[in-house]
C-alpha cells in the first residue's frame, strides 16, 4: 500500500492555505501519490466565498484517518497546526516568509520557504514546470490566493513571480471578470456582519518580555467601519487580551481600496513603539499610515524597538 500523505495548513486557514492544500494535493495525486488535502477548522471568509461560489465540494474537512507523512503548506512551524501533525513525519514544507526555524522543527522535511507574496505562487510554479494540467477549481483558488495575499499587488512583498503566476493561471482557465472585487466585497460584508469573528485572525508573538496579540483585518471602506464601531473593536481587543493573558494587543487594518493602514490599540506601550518605528501619531487610540503594511512586515519592526 502506498504511503498516505496529508497536505494541510494551519487550523482555520486563510485562502492561501486552503488554495495550496487543495491544489497541491491534486498535483500529487496526478503523480500517483496517495495524498489527501485536509482543511481543519473554519476557512477564512474569502476562501469560503470562492468555495461556495464555484461549488467546490471535494474539500476534505477535519480528516481523521491516520497518515504516514505530512506536507505543510503556507505554514512552517507547529503553532496553530492540527494535533495530528507529527513533526518527525513532515516530509515537505512550502511557505513564504523571511524568518523561520523549519529546518530545526522538521528535520526530515524538504523545505521550500521563499520571500514572495503568496505560497500559492510556489504551487503554481510546480504546475508550470510539470506536464500536469491544472484543474479549474485549483486555478481559481490559487488565483484568488495570490491577489488576497498581495492585497491586489499593493504590498511591497509582492514579486514579479507572483504576477507571472497569476497571469499564467488566467491563461489556463476562465477567470470571471471582477472576481477579485467580488471576493474583497464578500470579505468586507463578513467583517461588517461578524466583526468579532473577523478579529479572530490574531497572531500571538513574544517580543522581549512582552506577550502580544496582533489581529489583522483587510476590508473595503475601512475608515467607515472604524468610525462607527471603534468602541466595539477596542472592547473585543481588551477581551482578547484578558482571555489569552496578553500584555498588549493591536489591530492592524488595511483598506483594500484606498491603500492605507489603521492601527488600533489602547495600550500606551504599543502606541509608543508604533509611533517610533512608523512615525505615526495616535488620536483616540487610532493612527493612520499611508501605504500597506502587513502583520508579517510589522512584527520585525516592533522587535527592533521592543527588545527588552
Amino acid at each position: 500500500m502506498s504511503t498516505s500523505i496529508l497536505v494541510t495548513a494551519k487550523i482555520n486557514p486563510d485562502l492561501d492555505g486552503v488554495a495550496c492544500t487543495y491544489a497541491y494535493s491534486h498535483f500529487l495525486r496526478m503523480q500517483g501519490k496517495n495524498a489527501t488535502g485536509g482543511v481543519f477548522g473554519q476557512m477564512h471568509a474569502e476562501a469560503a466565498y470562492l468555495v461556495d461560489r464555484f461549488g467546490i465540494d471535494d474539500i476534505v474537512h477535519d480528516p481523521a484517518a491516520p497518515f504516514d507523512s505530512f506536507i505543510l503548506v503556507d505554514a512552517s512551524d507547529m503553532a496553530g497546526m492540527p494535533v495530528v501533525i507529527r513533526p518527525e513525519a513532515v516530509m515537505e514544507v512550502i511557505d513564504h516568509r523571511e524568518v523561520h526555524s523549519a529546518d530545526k522543527l522538521f528535520p526530515n522535511a524538504e523545505i521550500q520557504i521563499e520571500q514572495i507574496g503568496s505560497a500559492a505562487t510556489l504551487i503554481v510554479e510546480r504546475y508550470r514546470s510539470s506536464q500536469h494540467p491544472i484543474d479549474p477549481h485549483s486555478a481559481i483558488l490559487l488565483y484568488g490566493a495570490i491577489y488576497s495575499n498581495t492585497l491586489n499587488f499593493q504590498v511591497s512583498i509582492a514579486t514579479e513571480r507572483d504576477r507571472i503566476a497569476a497571469d499564467w493561471l488566467q491563461s489556463q482557465t476562465a477567470i470571471p471578470a471582477h472576481l477579485i472585487d467580488d471576493m474583497f466585497a464578500a470579505k468586507t460584508r463578513f467583517a461588517s456582519e461578524h466583526l468579532q469573528d473577523a478579529l479572530l485572525d490574531t497572531k500571538q508573538v513574544t517580543i522581549g518580555k512582552y506577550k502580544m496579540g496582533i489581529a489583522q483585518l483587510e476590508i473595503l471602506d475601512l475608515q467607515q467601519l472604524v468610525d462607527v464601531r471603534i468602541n466595539e473593536i477596542l472592547t473585543e481587543l481588551e477581551h482578547m487580551k484578558k482571555e489569552h493573558r496578553l500584555d498588549m494587543v493591536l489591530l492592524t487594518a488595511v483598506d483594500l481600496g484606498n491603500g492605507f493602514n489603521l492601527f488600533i490599540t489602547s495600550d500606551s506601550q504599543m502606541q509608543a513603539a508604533l509611533s517610533k518605528v512608523l512615525h505615526i501619531d495616535f488620536e483616540n487610540n487610532t493612527a493612520k499610515k499611508t501605504g500597506v503594511l502587513l502583520r508579517k512586515q510589522l512584527v520585525p519592526l516592533l522587535r527592533s524597538v521592543m527588545k527588552n
